[in-house]
Formats: C-alpha cells, sequence, structure tokens
C-alpha cells in the first residue's frame, strides 16, 4: 500500500499540513517536530527528497551539546578543541557543559537538555561512567534523541567513537622495535579504564609476538603526572631496567622524563620514552616528545557523521563502536 502523508500525520500526531512543510525543507519548524516526521517518513518508507545539496540530518545538526567531566590538563582542551574544529566545518554550533560529579544530578541535568529541545544531539565524554551508568542513561532518556559517547566501555550502550588504544599501544612497541629496543617497559594507566588496558594489550601483544623483544618492567599509574614521577622514582630502584618505555599517556611520560632529566639522564640514550595523545607538550618539551598521535578533530568528524546516522536510523543506535585510527609521531625521545 502507497504511504502518504496522511499515514505519517497518522503516525506521528501532527497535521498534515505540518508533516507537508517540514518534508518540503520547511526551517521553521521545530527540530523537535522535523526530526519526529522524518524519522517516521523513513521508517514507513515514503520517499524522501532531499531539498538544496544537504540531507534532512544535515539540516537537523545546528545545535550540538558536549556534557563532559572535567580534569586539569592538556587533555580535555585538546579534546574540546578539535570537536569544536570539526563541528564548526559543518556550521554547527558546539555547546558545553559539566556533568556534575553525582551520577544522579547528572541524569536529571541531561534529561533537562534533552527536554528543553534547542540541541539536536548530544555527545557524552563521561569516562567515569560504567556500563550500568549508561544503560540507565538508555532507558531514561528519549529513544529518538541522538546520543553519540566518545569514552569507550566493553559492549558499549550508546554509539561510541573513540580511538583505537588497542593499536596505539600496538605501534608504540613496533616503533620502539623499529628503533633498535629491545628491553622494554610500560607505564599503565589506571586498569579500570578500559582504554589503559587497551593500549596495555597493544603493546604487550607485539613484544609478546617479536621473538627478541621482552617487557622487563611494568608499573601501575594513574594518567595523572605524580604518578609519572613515581614511577621514575621506581624505576630508579630497579635492577632489571628497560631501555625503552611506553608511557600510557603524556601527562604521566612527561613527569617520568621530567624526573630522568633532573637526575641527569640523556634522552634517547640512557632511556627512551613514547607517550600516547600527542599533546602540545610533546612538541614544546625539550628534548622532543615522540607520541601516539589521536586527531581530536578527526574523532570530532567521526562523531558528528555517527550522530546523523542515529537521526537518520534512530532504532538502530545501540552499541556500535566506531574506532578512529591513530600513528606514531616521532620525536627525539626516542
Amino acid at each position: 500500500m502507497k504511504v502518504t502523508l496522511k499515514n505519517i500525520a497518522e503516525d506521528t500526531g501532527y497535521s498534515i499540513s505540518t508533516v507537508s512543510r517540514v518534508l518540503n525543507g520547511s526551517d521553521k519548524i521545530s527540530s523537535k517536530t522535523t526530526r519526529k516526521i522524518y524519522q517516521s517518513a523513513q521508517r514507513l518508507n515514503y520517499p524522501v527528497l532531499n531539498k538544496g545539496n544537504g540531507t534532512y540530518a544535515d539540516k537537523a545538526l545546528k545545535n550540538i551539546c558536549i556534557a563532559s567531566e572535567f580534569r586539569l590538563g592538556e587533555f580535555y582542551s585538546s579534546l574540546f578543541f578539535g570537536l569544536d574544529r570539526a563541528a564548526q566545518k559543518r556550521q554547527i554550533h558546539l555547546s558545553l557543559t559539566s556533568l556534575p560529579q553525582s551520577f544522579t544530578q547528572a541524569l536529571k541535568m541531561l534529561q533537562r537538555l534533552v527536554e528543553d529541545h534547542y540541541y539536536e544531539g548530544l555527545i557524552l565524554y563521561a569516562p567515569g561512567f560504567r556500563r550500568k551508568h549508561y544503560q540507565k542513561l538508555f532507558n531514561t532518556l528519549p529513544k529518538n534523541f541522538p546520543i553519540v559517547s566518545n569514552a569507550l566501555i566493553e559492549n558499549p550502550v550508546f554509539p561510541t567513537v573513540t580511538f583505537d588504544g588497542y593499536s596505539g599501544g600496538y605501534m608504540a612497541a613496533e616503533h620502539l622495535y623499529g628503533q633498535g629496543y629491545k628491553k622494554c617497559g610500560i607505564l599503565k594507566g589506571p586498569m579500570q579504564k578500559p582504554e589503559a588496558r587497551y593500549r596495555l594489550n597493544g603493546f604487550r601483544d607485539y613484544i609478546t609476538q617479536t621473538r627478541d623483544m621482552s617487557l622487563v618492567w611494568t608499573y601501575d599509574g594513574d594518567f595523572s603526572f605524580k604518578s609519572g614521577q613515581k614511577a621514575f622514582d621506581a624505576f630508579q630502584q630497579t635492577a632489571d631496567r628497560p631501555r625503552a618505555l611506553f608511557a600510557s599517556n603524556d601527562n604521566m611520560g612527561h613527569a617520568f622524563l621530567e624526573e630522568a632529566i633532573n637526575r641527569q639522564y640523556h634522552i634517547p640514550d640512557d632511556i627512551a620514552l613514547i607517550g600516547y595523545d600527542n599533546m602540545p607538550i610533546c612538541r614544546r618539551h625539550q628534548p622532543t616528545i615522540t607520541s601516539i598521535n589521536t586527531d581530536y578533530e578527526k574523532l570530532g568528524t567521526v562523531t558528528m557523521e555517527k550522530i546523523k546516522e542515529v537521526i537518520s536510523n534512530p532504532v538502530h543506535r545501540q552499541g556500535v563502536l566506531s574506532l578512529v585510527p591513530v600513528a606514531v609521531e616521532a620525536r627525539e625521545s626516542s
């Protein structure tokens, strides 16, 4: 049976005239109404013609909110700057809001944000959330509102766009081996965080598969500058010291190098190091720091595209993980 505007009107509860205006490209209808009508049209297989050069999802993306935890340091400023650059190139206004520390308060805040109908989508960066928290969000927030997470969890609840940490760790070990380093160590991140585990696993797997390479030292860090300093103290007391080290983030790697240089170590002659994230400090430090480059603008680009996909196919929004490639940025420290 042929689908008509009347079918869409009955399905959505809007008038036929409103449905007609939306499907003819009117920009004077609210984003909530527009999204609901287009989703109904797609679900009912109504032939929607694109108006002008863009799709409905392109037109719908005008205002997006990123809700995030905040921490001191270069990582968060680099993340937000990259996301904003990607948004600006698509003429999207990106707003930034801070998540309360209490999950209950965060849930209430996100409910108000979604129900306000100002935003067409939400980017969520909440590495402190666990799967039960994401599941609670999924069960509570409207199913037709597009939400994409940039924080990695196993078995994601929302569509998730993040960096390929496993490959990053693997590339770090491969780079060190290519530079001739055989005895290696790793300054790990907190193991309760999936990204720390992925980086460790990639690094360890390359070493395990390489016959004349060995992992002789590990340190349990927590991504903080202080843990990098403590790692150097532990390194000093180690009898069988590694020749090269992978720091699971630049913050710890920077701290380790500062301590080593202060103790008259020569980099990379005495100890080589590769970090992760390629923060601005890696280019400014002396010696400059080799790091795994994570392109935050690319992360933003893929995230915006994923939001568009969710707008077009809301029923397929659960559990999709998209990994953004990383690469080695070789510098003096290795």
